[in-house]
């Protein structure tokens, strides 16, 4: 299996952690302490990219989010 790297963010949040992934919209997961919330992203994000792999989806590089927006002049 290959090896995938995302950017992380975790956020303090009613007492706790959240943790999301921008590359993988909907991946995000909780923990009472940062550890936590972040061994459960990971968990999250392979679950993400096994669901996606076993379906034929491609799987999103974490700069694909980060595009600069083009906007046309009217």
């Amino acid at each position: 299996m290959a090896t995938h790297c995302y950017t992380v963010l975790v956020e303090k949040e009613n007492g706790g952690y959240r943790a999301h992934c921008p590359a993988l919209p909907g991946c995000r997961s909780y923990g009472d302490t940062k550890k936590e919330a972040v061994h459960n992203i990971k968990l999250s994000i392979s679950y993400r990219l096994e669901t996606l792999m076993a379906k034929g989806k491609p799987i999103p590089k974490d700069g694909d989010l980060a595009r600069p927006a083009q906007h046309r002049a009217q």
